[in-house]
């Protein structure tokens, strides 16, 4: 049971019933990421979500982190490139006070210049620590090779010297020009109501109307780039990639697909070749991000130094491969059946539901039916995977970053030597 309620300022309240549940999902999306930033305060949207939760009119921290353990649920929240969101999961009958700490977060936080400080150091270590972790770190860098200087190419937890400079001003006067109601969307789904959703979520009506412009920004210029930062690790972790496509496009069901083909899975042509029959990587996989105006597609993979260049040679070999002839009928009809399972699996997820009713709203500003995404993906031919394939697995657009003990001049010869 889908609804949908959009107050006289502009906020969006969705919700999903679920009534066979005794849980509920809930999420805050305010539509402002990193790539909504300067260069003067890039890391600013990562840095408030932490400080919500540093305190507020009605709680210390420590009283505040009291009340959420007391829920017995999960609380908790995340930046991305365009959006922050704050959720919870609760059990049904602790839904009043879940509605009423995300609220008290959102309107009562006060900023305490004492943990701006602390927090900074905070942010400081998170960042070490996904600097240290090259499995996820290199995808992170392979966004900021391919898509540069761009609004989308800038690092979410922003630089430790811009971190540094952040103060409760600007803080303060960051969340009065992006937490406009126009930015909010509201999703609950589980065993709940919508209205009462709606009336408990009643402060957010008394958000004053105003609004703020979302920064449209055209499509990042993307051309063939190597990035390679030498570092003595075991292994080599890269990403070989592409352009992808805006989340919206018409062909995002056709640009899925191909990824389930090329990496998606155990059968997948990768996985297969490098994994089972060569034995050259643990992990490898294909996968496809997208946002508002650009999206990447690319593999990753994670080897030994003396293996990534076999490694490169194959996914450059498998790129010609499906451009010149396409891809079977059997592989399309596989990944169809996979990536159907795959959806219908996550929607039993109610966070999962919660998280895809607010993207929906955000992205499409409409709610897709299961049944109707089922039959989009059914009607992908082998004739879209080929066109498609085309376009983006294009020399102009190749993008190599790499994180170990390798030199840039070597991928770069493979790379040219490279026939796709």
């Amino acid at each position: 049971m889908y609804q949908k309620t959009i107050l006289d300022n502009g906020v969006r309240i969705i919700t999903e019933e679920m009534p066979y549940l005794h849980s509920a999902c809930l999420g805050i999306l305010i539509g402002v990421g990193s790539k909504d930033e300067t260069s003067e305060n890039c890391g600013i949207s990562h840095f408030v979500e932490h400080m919500r939760f540093k305190g507020t009119n009605k709680r210390s921290v420590k009283e505040l982190s009291e009340v959420i353990d007391e829920l017995g649920g999960h609380v908790d929240a995340a930046t991305g490139r365009e959006y922050t969101c704050y959720y919870a999961k609760v059990i049904d009958s602790k839904l009043p006070q879940a509605i009423n700490i995300l609220s008290e977060i959102f309107f009562e936080s006060t900023f305490p210049v004492e943990e701006i400080e602390r927090e900074k150091e905070v942010v400081s270590e998170e960042i070490k620590m996904y600097e240290d972790s090259p499995d996820e770190i290199i995808h992170d860098l392979f966004v900021q090779n391919m898509w540069g200087n761009h609004p989308l190419g800038r690092p979410i937890w922003g630089s430790q010297k811009v971190v540094n400079s952040l103060t409760q001003d600007m803080l303060f006067t960051f969340c009065n020009d992006y937490y406009t109601p126009n930015r909010i969307i509201i999703s609950a789904t589980g065993n709940v109501s919508h209205q009462k959703i709606v009336d408990m979520f009643s402060p957010f009506a008394q958000l004053k109307n105003q609004k703020s412009e979302m920064r449209k920004i055209c499509q990042p210029e993307v051309s063939s780039n190597i990035m390679v930062q030498e570092k003595d690790l075991e292994q080599v972790h890269f990403c070989l990639g592409t352009i992808g496509l805006p989340y919206a496009h018409e062909d995002r069901f056709v640009l899925r697909l191909l990824s389930v083909i090329m990496g998606g899975g155990m059968s997948s042509r990768l996985f297969q070749t490098i994994r089972e029959e060569r034995a050259l990587a643990y992990d490898v996989h294909s996968y496809c991000s997208s946002h508002q105006e650009a999206g990447v597609f690319a593999v990753s993979v994670g080897t030994s130094p003396e293996k990534y260049s076999e490694c490169m040679e194959i996914i450059l070999k498998e790129f010609g491969e499906v451009k010149r002839n396409g891809v079977k009928v059997s592989e399309l009809e596989k990944a169809k059946e996979r990536m159907k399972s795959i959806i219908a699996l996550h929607m039993e997820d109610s966070n999962y539901r919660m998280s895809r009713l607010s993207d929906q709203e955000f992205y499409f500003g409409r709610h897709y039916p299961i049944d109707e995404i089922l039959l989009k993906i059914d009607r992908v031919t082998m004739d879209d995977i080929r066109r498609l394939a085309c376009s983006l697995l294009d020399e102009k657009y190749f993008n190599f970053t790499a994180i170990g003990p390798i030199k840039q001049k070597d991928c770069a010869q493979i790379m040219r030597q490279a026939k796709v």
